[in-house]
């Protein structure tokens, strides 16, 4: 659907313009040559994305999971039930039909959803290019194809595929949009529907995510002096919003059950204060400040609507309070895309130059902060012990211990959660709540019914949690057919006894 609403927009934009120029043969090749200056930026960002997904950096630990979550829905298991997430319903849905063209196929549903990541990128970049063709103090359409496909692409590292990338790629041609209606420049009623369906996607994909959309939205409303440019884009937002809501009431409502225990462990937990507050705001801070070191006579509208959701992201960040960097991501790359917007507009000059080595230097210190890696000695111990494809589960309250290695090694998982989240954070906080109590118990009791269920062949065992999760009787009775083997690092690996070696 993601890919399908831009596609919708690009084409609606193309069109939109057609039919406000005359076409002599002239102008068609003159159009076809700056098509492809618009064109070729944005394929070599795809092409150095897809080398960093394949040959450096795998999806990471979030979105492994959710694909195995998938998966296992594909299979019949229901959701909230058979298979615990503490995200509502949308997180896993967007990556359920990924996964279901990859089974179709028959090919690993990591390449399906980095294919369809990258090619959603390529599709919102050239959309944003288009729109912002017909903007007045931007710079060359070649430019913001190239800065919307680095932020997009290139710009995630280790966040490529995550919820906050999708929301990035729906959030840009929308922004562009409410700069195209901000400078009372016309906008076919169509591509005002398709902007305004991938703004309702966003905040479809977390509420938070509205701080992007709607601080902007009323800026461009208040600079046309009118509401009924947006009349389209409004009801389209509002429609994207119903049948996310229709399908939560018909096929999530059993997430509901789970917010209590989720709003008593997970919504309490918070990163340092430095990581909360200041970390979303410091590096989209950096890159804005330095481009108006240029001192420009007059900003961009679509650096101005840019600038705003990247504001807008980074609170929803500081809402949701964990310092998780794909939480970052967006508030980031939306500061930097609205820089470059201003560099790109401003007269070339020493100046001009020294400012864009400045912010491509703070751009690589961001990506180095994101280019997680998980550690291949773990998958290599695991390897050594283990049997070929083995089953497996994490007696862990950490979700990346067991993930993406399992999937990695061409594991399966045998548990019905990612890992003991919830009895983690309920040991943290204390027992006193009977919620929180009874999450704790849940979390313990599944652990163990899960390993007696499945017959895990391998359970990776975080020391630090094992300290106090192994005083469990449960989880004692349910070890006692697993030994450890090997250890790397914090994580030590236990085999079940048939296969030790």
């Amino acid at each position: 659907m993601v890919n399908r609403v831009l596609r919708i927009c690009w084409h609606s934009a193309v069109m939109s313009v057609h039919q406000t120029q005359p076409w002599t043969g002239e102008a068609v090749r003159a159009s076809l040559v700056g098509r492809w200056l618009w064109v070729a930026p944005v394929v070599l960002c795809a092409l150095v994305a897809i080398a960093i997904q394949s040959l450096w950096i795998p999806l990471d630990a979030d979105v492994s999971w959710l694909i195995t979550v998938s998966e296992r829905m594909l299979g019949g298991a229901r959701l909230y039930v058979d298979i615990v997430e503490v995200n509502p319903p949308a997180s896993v849905w967007l990556y359920l039909p990924l996964v279901w063209v990859a089974h179709q196929i028959g090919t690993r549903p990591e390449a399906v959803v980095a294919a369809g990541f990258v090619a959603g990128g390529v599709v919102s970049s050239l959309c944003t290019a288009q729109l912002a063709s017909r903007l007045d103090d931007t710079p060359p359409p070649a430019l913001v194809a190239f800065a919307a496909a680095f932020v997009t692409l290139i710009f995630p590292m280790a966040v490529f595929a995550q919820r906050e990338h999708a929301a990035l790629l729906l959030a840009l041609p929308p922004l562009t949009a409410l700069a195209v209606i901000a400078e009372a420049k016309p906008l076919r009623p169509t591509t005002a529907t398709a902007a305004g369906f991938a703004a309702g996607l966003v905040i479809v994909i977390k509420p938070h995510f509205a701080l992007a959309i709607v601080p902007a939205a009323i800026w461009a409303a208040y600079r046309r002096r009118s509401l009924l440019p947006f009349l389209p884009a409004v009801f389209a937002a509002g429609a994207a919003l119903a049948l996310y809501a229709a399908a939560f009431l018909l096929w999530g409502q059993a997430y509901l059950a789970w917010l209590p225990a989720i709003s008593r462990t997970y919504l309490q937990y918070h990163d340092s204060w430095w990581n909360v507050v200041v970390n979303p705001l410091l590096f989209p801070a950096i890159v804005l400040l330095l481009s108006l070191v240029l001192r420009p006579p007059k900003i961009p509208t679509l650096a101005i609507t840019s600038g705003m959701a990247a504001i807008g992201f980074a609170v929803a960040a500081i809402i949701q309070a964990k310092g998780y960097p794909n939480h970052l991501y967006p508030g980031a790359a939306l500061g930097l895309f609205a820089a470059l917007v201003i560099v790109g507009r401003a007269p070339s000059s020493r100046q001009r130059r020294m400012v864009a080595a400045g912010l491509a230097a703070a751009s690589f210190w961001q990506m180095n902060y994101w280019a997680i890696l998980p550690d291949p000695r773990l998958a290599a111990a695991i390897r050594e012990v283990a049997p070929p494809h083995p089953k497996m589960i994490a007696l862990t309250g950490q979700l990346a211990t067991g993930h993406p290695v399992t999937r990695n090694i061409g594991g399966s998982w045998a548990g019905s959660r990612a890992s003991l989240y919830f009895a983690r954070l309920a040991h943290d906080r204390g027992l006193n709540d009977p919620i929180v109590a009874d999450a704790y118990r849940k979390d313990i009791h599944d652990f163990a019914a899960d390993v007696a269920r499945n017959s895990p062949d391998v359970v990776l065992v975080d020391r630090e949690d094992k300290v106090w999760l192994m005083r469990e009787p449960e989880i004692a009775r349910a070890m006692q057919g697993y030994a450890p083997r090997s250890r790397e690092g914090e994580i030590e690996v236990w085999v079940r006894n048939a296969h030790a070696r």
